[in-house]
């Protein structure tokens, strides 16, 4: 087994680890999904999997069919244990991940379906960053940090390949994505704790 199969091996072995704490958060109540925001996750995910992989994908996008797999689960649990709540971003979000599938398969070109989907990711982790600002204990910072961990493999496992939208994903959806949702989490955290900590005759 070469460098590469490895890193595919641990990028999708991460990609599952890093969902089962998330799952277990979600039934102790510890994080709340948005439904709406994981069903556009759901949406984009599946984009990006079946765009990489008629792009000629292959071991890079286990990582993808794991994260498309992990947020349709979150997603159910939502139905159940999330937050419902819809503001007009979201609504705008949503519309934008369905106009995504249908100029997809309009252009039939599976570079620009990937471009897309970074826009979506962006405007995603936009609104869970505004989501957790709020409410800075509902989501979990383990779950994201294994999140991009695992995009760091699925970069090494792109490694010799001139495929280069494949990086695309990786390094927009992992590392500037879900790396800023995650340091947000631990900002608002922290803020909060502090804000927690002063006395009233310190006010």
């Amino acid at each position: 087994m070469n460098l590469t199969n490895i890193a595919a091996f641990l990028s999708t072995v991460i990609a599952v680890y890093c969902t089962i704490p998330y799952i277990i958060a979600i039934l102790k109540g510890k994080t709340k999904p948005h439904q709406l925001s994981w069903l556009v996750f759901v949406i984009m995910n599946g984009i990006v999997f079946f765009s990489q992989y008629f792009e000629g994908g292959r071991r890079s996008i286990l990582i993808a069919l794991t994260f498309f797999i992990g947020s349709f689960i979150v997603l159910l649990l939502s139905l159940k244990y999330g937050i419902r709540d819809t503001s007009r971003w979201d609504k705008a979000l949503f519309s934008f991940a369905l106009a995504t599938i249908v100029l997809w398969l309009l252009t039939r070109s599976n570079a620009f379906a990937i471009w897309l989907t970074v826009l979506i990711d962006f405007a995603a982790t936009t609104m869970m960053i505004l989501k957790v600002r709020a409410e800075p204990h509902s989501e979990e910072p383990l779950p994201w940090f294994l999140a991009i961990v695992a995009y760091v493999f699925s970069c090494l496992s792109l490694v010799g390949s001139h495929n280069y939208i494949l990086y695309v994903r990786p390094i927009f959806g992992g590392f500037i994505c879900d790396g800023a949702l995650w340091l947000a989490i631990l900002f608002y955290r922290k803020s909060k704790k502090k804000i927690e900590s002063i006395s009233p005759a310190e006010i």
